[in-house]
């Protein structure tokens, strides 16, 4: 049941992403057309490849939530970490086309035009994107969904663009030009940074980088916690997506009858799921 609803909500999350990264590249196109400014073009194409980005975090996360089968025993959550990777590699593309743009507004400024109608459309642009975030944040809370923290990772770069954008088109009615491009400039460099955090991210998880170190310590105590328990060792912990994958040898009195032993490492179980819900666990029961 829980794993059902944190599907839900990722799908849902998805979806919502999609939506407004459409709605907000219509609204900057027609900013960008009336104004000419490249800080507009700046956050019209980061809103182009959140797009793209977004469309492939929608059929990403679909995949990933498929359950597992006889070619993926261990599921498909592997599958969100690459779709980070392919968000990473169109931010990067949108930040080198930029620059070009930029370098040539920089050794060139230009004049802008309707700055009251754009400085509209990044206002609602930026307070559509906080809505966004602050959603994707709550879904990534309940869920742990990696694909969903990198979308509103660079959604959260977006607000401090339409920021910076607002402020650029506000110098440039004081016929401050070239605050324009060097906005830009600024807004490229926030792009690049977002690539090496969500490349950084999806590397562990494709490595079967562990739980954090809190999360572990916080399992060992759990499980020597619980009654008749007398150790345990071989602990092993990986973080895929919104799955943790935990297996460790549970040591028991030898002395016990089997049921006994079992009802003991079901417990066990019962308890790591209470505070790990997307876990997928497998014990080994040893005699002391």
């Amino acid at each position: 049941m829980i794993v059902t609803s944190h599907a839900v909500l990722i799908k849902r999350a998805s979806s919502a992403s999609v939506l407004v990264a459409v709605t907000l590249l219509l609204a900057k196109v027609f900013a960008w057309v009336i104004s000419d400014s490249a800080s507009v073009l700046s956050s019209m194409l980061d809103s182009l490849m959140d797009i793209a980005a977004s469309l492939v975090n929608f059929f990403a996360v679909r995949y990933a939530l498929m359950p597992a089968d006889d070619d993926h025993p261990f599921g498909h959550s592997k599958a969100e970490g690459l779709a980070a990777l392919i968000q990473s590699a169109f931010i990067l593309g949108s930040a080198v086309v930029l620059l070009l743009h930029v370098f040539d507004r920089l050794l060139n400024p230009q004049p802008l035009t309707a700055l009251g109608e754009s400085i509209g459309v990044m206002t609602f642009s930026m307070f559509a994107t906080i809505g966004l975030v602050l959603y994707q944040r709550w879904v990534f809370r309940q869920t742990g969904s990696l694909a969903i923290k990198a979308d509103s990772a660079h959604y959260y770069g977006d607000i401090l663009t339409n920021v910076a954008v607002i402020m650029a088109l506000i110098a440039a009615y004081w016929q401050q030009y070239w605050f324009d491009p060097v906005v830009a400039l600024a807004i490229a460099g926030v792009l690049f940074y977002s690539v090496y955090g969500i490349v950084k991210e999806a590397l562990q998880v494709l490595m079967d980088q562990a739980m954090p170190d809190e999360d572990e310590a916080e399992l060992k105590a759990l499980i020597n916690s619980c009654e008749g328990v007398r150790g345990f060792h071989d602990l092993r912990t990986r973080q895929a997506g919104a799955l943790q994958f935990i297996q460790f040898h549970l040591e028991l009195d030898a002395l016990q009858p089997l049921k006994s032993a079992h009802a003991i490492g079901d417990r066990v179980e019962k308890r790591i799921l209470e505070r790990f819900p997307r876990a997928e666990i497998i014990i080994h029961h040893d005699p002391v």
